[in-house]
């Protein structure tokens, strides 16, 4: 993994985009007030979300670099995710055209696309 990448994390941007109509999106950071860092070490992530409603939710496991992505997979999942990311100077963005947000409170994810800024804390 790349030592720029190394290190945690802290998003000013989290941001889910429904991907049918209706069209609607959340930043989970500016409209939900939400607190989300990303601690990446060799070999290793820490993902954590403190949101209201939903609550905290943290979740670790192994991560690699595989070109322009950045491949999460859960402690005890069989599938990874996948993210393209890019860095400048102490700024960390990352996307995804597939994720998913619970956009209805209903439970039930819907596919997403997805954005996020982070800074270097």
């Amino acid at each position: 993994m790349p030592s720029d990448l190394l290190g945690s994390w802290s998003a000013t941007r989290w941001m889910y985009t429904q991907r049918q109509e209706p069209m609607r999106s959340v930043d989970v950071v500016c409209d939900l007030g939400g607190v989300v860092t990303l601690s990446l070490s060799a070999g290793t992530y820490v993902l954590t979300r403190d949101v209201a409603g939903p609550g905290s939710r943290s979740e670790g496991g192994a991560c690699e670099v595989e070109a322009e992505q950045l491949r999460l997979t859960p402690e005890g999942a069989d599938q990874s995710a996948a993210v393209r990311f890019r860095i400048a100077a102490d700024t960390l963005s990352l996307s995804a055209e597939t994720s998913a947000w619970d956009f209805d409170g209903d439970g039930q994810d819907e596919a997403a696309e997805f954005v996020a800024v982070l800074v270097r804390l």
